[in-house]
């Protein structure tokens, strides 16, 4: 089973964009989403996925709307701004960080192209874990949209081949170190 995979920056990776775009992309990453939107970063960053066909996702900030309009590829929604999710042109993909079924439920509802649902794993500071269970049981109707995150490594990703969901997201895993 091929699970898509998303990478989710992190202060680490912008030390060498380049570097670490092109081993996300050696371990087949697909979609790397910009957490700390700065203009500068964004460039480089949208610069190195063009250059190896990666979509870039971006959290929507008002006063940066015409760069992210015109250049992102998608839109990252947290919970506090799903009100926006309705104003996003219908060309852009938009992505959701849920933490449960009705966060997934809600999100489905509204029509998001992919859906974080985390932690899988237990992580320092976000909350107790769901377990590997929780991602076979969810209901067929939102697989096709789900990204397992949270203490996935390549030494437990093959744990998720088998539930028939999207993909896997990562920091630390798709981070050259």
């Amino acid at each position: 089973m091929h699970l898509d995979r998303f990478l989710i920056t992190s202060q680490q990776f912008y030390s060498d964009i380049d570097s670490n775009v092109s081993y996300a992309y050696d371990c087949g990453v697909s979609k790397i989403y910009l957490r700390e939107f700065e203009i500068p970063r964004f460039y480089d960053l949208l610069t190195a996925c063009q250059k190896f066909n990666i979509l870039l996702f971006v959290n929507y900030i008002d006063k940066y709307k015409e760069h992210i309009l015109k250049y992102a590829n998608g839109i990252h929604l947290k919970s506090r701004d799903f009100a926006i999710a309705d104003f996003i042109p219908s060309e852009k993909l938009v992505s959701y960080s849920a933490h449960n079924l009705n966060d997934v439920d809600k999100a489905h509802n509204k029509g998001v192209d992919f859906i974080f649902l985390s932690p899988v794993f237990f992580v320092v500071g976000k909350g107790s874990p769901l377990g590997i269970e929780y991602f076979y049981n969810l209901p067929n109707k939102y697989k096709d949209k789900i990204y397992a995150l949270g203490g996935i490594n390549f030494d437990n990703i093959s744990m998720f081949y088998d539930a028939n969901i999207r993909g896997i997201a990562g920091i630390r895993m798709f981070l050259r170190v």
